[in-house]
């Protein structure tokens, strides 16, 4: 029962990029699903967790469960991460009496930020601004004692650089996924977050 009690309630932001790359490599459709799936667990499972999915491409946006079947990648450039995790922060921020989780599902370091007048900035390869300000949010979720867990869906070596310092900086996992392995994967670890993955 005290273990119950102390793992009562998470606030879980599943960050998904929904950027150009996402459908030419083919992952897009993997990604949709594992949001699917998490949501379903939380209700039949967790019905006292705050879930948040966060679309991410040249902007972030909250998606709700209604939207995600319907949902299409989108036909731009940019994957501004930096929004996503300024959305997850408040997101978890607005729950400070539950237990942050994080997960972030990409096939590409961050190559987008937003600016001070709320516009996005893209730039390819990304320019230090928009790697500081990152970096500055991953921050910020550290001070949280927000975990990211990220699940890479490319072997990239830029990509491979980038996500190992976050989790230097941060004490996060890296896990490399096959788009078809990739719900499994968020599940279990998600699972194994909560404490609940041993029965």
């Amino acid at each position: 029962m005290a273990e119950t009690e102390r793992r009562s309630a998470a606030v879980v932001s599943l960050l998904v990029d929904l950027s150009y790359s996402m459908q030419l490599r083919g992952t897009w459709a993997a990604a949709k699903q594992t949001a699917l799936a998490l949501h379903a667990l939380l209700r039949s499972r967790f019905p006292q967790d705050a879930i948040q999915v966060i679309g991410f491409s040249n902007y972030a946006r909250e998606l709700r469960e209604t939207e995600l079947a319907g949902l299409g990648w989108d036909m731009v450039q940019g994957t501004n991460l930096h929004h996503a995790l300024l959305l997850a922060g408040r997101h978890i921020d607005r729950h400070p009496e539950h237990e942050p989780v994080v997960l972030i599902v990409t096939d590409g370091e961050p190559t987008a930020h937003l600016q001070r007048d709320g516009r996005s900035w893209f730039d390819w390869p990304p320019s230090p601004e928009t790697v500081e300000l990152t970096l500055a949010e991953v921050d910020k979720m550290t001070r949280r004692h927000a975990a990211l867990n990220i699940f890479m869906l490319a072997d990239d070596a830029r990509l491979s650089a980038f996500v190992d310092n976050v989790a230097r900086r941060n004490g996060g996992r890296v896990l490399q996924a096959a788009p078809e392995h990739l719900g499994e994967y968020v599940i279990r670890d998600f699972l194994r977050t909560r404490g609940a993955g041993r029965r």
